[in-house]
């Protein structure tokens, strides 16, 4: 876990979705976000700040209908990201588990804010699965 540095990308996706909330509500500005290793990450921080900004979303439908709408219509490659998948053909080069990022920041999210989230830890390792 150390060597993966994963909390680290936990904490940097927790962060920068936090400071884009705020741009967006406290400061009332415009953001754009645009990863520069591609879509995976603006996907990640788009759709943690719209959990963060929207009581919606954080409701068990608003959550399925982010999900649905950002990641599966969108056309988000989830066999490609998660290589070590028994269900993935994928080749390790394609490999970033941006969708199992977005779950683990929600379920932390979840432990700080035990109220704020409609859904349960129980959801986010069943859609890992």
């Amino acid at each position: 876990l150390e060597n993966s540095k994963w909390l680290s990308h936990v904490n940097t996706a927790l962060v920068t979705a936090g400071l884009l909330a705020e741009c967006v509500e406290r400061e009332g500005r415009s953001v754009l976000v645009h990863g520069a290793e591609g879509t995976d990450t603006t996907l990640l921080l788009t759709s943690l700040a719209q959990l963060i900004l929207d009581p919606h979303s954080r409701t068990l439908s608003g959550f399925m209908a982010l999900v649905e709408r950002e990641w599966v219509q969108a056309g988000h490659p989830f066999q490609q990201r998660c290589a070590h998948s028994a269900f993935s053909h994928a080749r390790l080069r394609h490999e970033a588990p941006t969708f199992l990022l977005f779950l683990d920041c929600l379920g932390q999210l979840g432990r700080q804010f035990p109220l704020a989230l409609e859904f349960s830890e129980a959801l986010l390792l069943r859609l890992f699965q």
